[in-house]
């Protein structure tokens, strides 16, 4: 066959539009992998595109929505004037209005004996928004797994992941125990560094959620092994995706829809949830570590629900023991971490995610807040140390009696120093060296 001069001008015309075309797919795909990054780090998009996508993140990400239905558990309101609160950090007392400035909140809700006191919001927020929870979805995701161990889906918190979940069995995870996973005690290797761009977090939100290459569950099955199971704690957002690995399997549904079906139309919540997933479409997993979005009232029915040691409007949602349980320090000494809630001393503890964002429970205040915040960077010692102080302060103004042994959130500041004198703010100890990451074959 004899070439002739225009097949190879067609043949010239052909490729170069084929690369333009790859060209152009590739720069959307960069695009937008670098807008989804931005919701996560503002150094990627700037601190306004950041800022504003704590409330547009299930907008911008995929995600599948948990339906609110039935009637509304609706909060009695009994406004508190709470400008009159005022509290001492690092050696001054500050207003609590000076506080929800300098602590860069997005909005608060305060209840107290189960009734709203004080709800306030900025920069056009509002009652129905969409908060982005960070890693406070990691005590929902434990909620659940409470759950369905009441249910007898899961024997016993003793038992191994693997019994299970069977494709956990030529893992790191192998032999380790629920308890232990719900407890960060795993002994996998895993570094939570929010300033490390080389850090595991990093690696693992940018292969799932923001280039969606991969699966979350076998990404974070494939991390190695450090430490003995139950030896030591490290705090490890990836393990919270293996624990909502282990609801599905028992449960024989989505993450979402047990979380509907058992939580949030139970709560009577007056909102639709959505929770980020791993990709899009009918395969997307959800993040159970992290990115439930949701309104700031019905986070706090969480907080309320657990104060009340689980009861809502006369109905057990919860297993008698299970509060104590998950906000009760384990028998190897760690005083800090329950099961996905920090443990604050003097009774209070809180989930907490990253640049803010908090459920604060003091039973002996009767007190919860829900706040959502935009803090500059991802953890901030000061300004957590400083929202501790302010709920306190809180606290003590609405029951109008000091608390027996308090000052500043003394046994807050110990533990985070505590984990922090080892390798940073949230993981301990240095369980990176000399390892390699492998991510698990599954054919499930």
């Amino acid at each position: 066959m004899r070439i002739e001069r225009w097949h190879l001008v067609v043949l010239g015309v052909v490729l170069t539009g084929a690369l333009a075309y790859s060209t152009t797919v590739a720069l959307r795909y960069i695009e937008q992998a670098l807008d989804r990054g931005g919701y996560f780090d503002p150094n990627i998009r700037g601190a306004d595109w950041h800022r504003e996508g704590q409330r547009a993140m299930s907008e911008a990400l995929p995600t599948r929505t948990v339906s609110r239905g039935g009637p509304i558990s609706a909060l009695p309101e009994s406004s508190r004037d709470l400008e009159a609160v005022t509290y001492e950090y690092d050696g001054s007392r500050h207003a609590f209005s000076e506080f929800l400035a300098r602590n860069h909140t997005q909005g608060i809700v305060v209840l107290h004996r189960g009734a709203l006191v004080f709800e306030k919001y900025f920069e056009d927020a509002d009652d129905g928004s969409r908060f982005t929870s960070w890693s406070v979805a990691k005590s929902f995701t434990a909620t659940l797994v409470g759950i369905a161990l009441a249910e007898g889906r899961i024997r016993s918190l003793d038992d191994t992941l693997e019994q299970y979940v069977p494709a956990l069995r030529e893992t790191a995870y192998a032999g380790v125990t629920i308890d232990q996973a719900l407890r960060m005690r795993s002994g996998v290797a895993f570094t939570e560094e929010y300033t490390d761009g080389g850090s595991d977090i990093a690696t693992y939100m940018q292969s799932s959620v923001i280039e969606q290459f991969g699966s979350a569950d076998l990404l974070a099955a494939g991390f190695p092994r450090a430490a003995d199971p139950g030896s030591v704690f490290n705090y490890n957002t990836a393990e919270t995706q293996i624990l909502g690995w282990l609801v599905r399997e028992v449960t024989q549904q989505s993450h979402s829809a047990y979380l509907e079906e058992k939580l949030w139309r139970p709560l009577g919540m007056e909102h639709d949830a959505a929770i980020v997933l791993d990709r899009p479409g009918p395969d997307g997993v959800e993040m159970a570590g992290c990115c439930l979005n949701a309104s700031l009232r019905d986070w706090a029915r969480l907080g309320q629900l657990y104060l009340q040691n689980g009861l809502w409007r006369g109905k057990r949602l919860l297993a008698e023991d299970w509060v104590a349980r998950s906000t009760s320090p384990d028998a190897e000494g760690d005083a800090f971490y329950g099961y996905q809630w920090w443990l604050l001393g003097e009774g209070r503890y809180s989930a907490q995610g990253v640049h803010g964002q908090f459920i604060f429970v003091d039973p002996a205040h009767d007190l919860v807040v829900a706040k959502s915040s935009v803090w500059p960077v991802a953890w901030d010692e000061e300004l957590a140390d400083e929202a501790i102080a302010a709920f306190d302060a809180i606290g003590r103004h609405l029951t109008a009696r000091p608390r027996p042994h308090s000052g500043s959130p003394s046994s807050f500041n110990n533990a985070r120093r505590l984990i922090a004198s080892t390798t940073g703010p949230r993981s301990r100890p240095d369980l990176s060296a000399e390892r390699r990451y492998s991510p698990v074959r599954s054919s499930l």
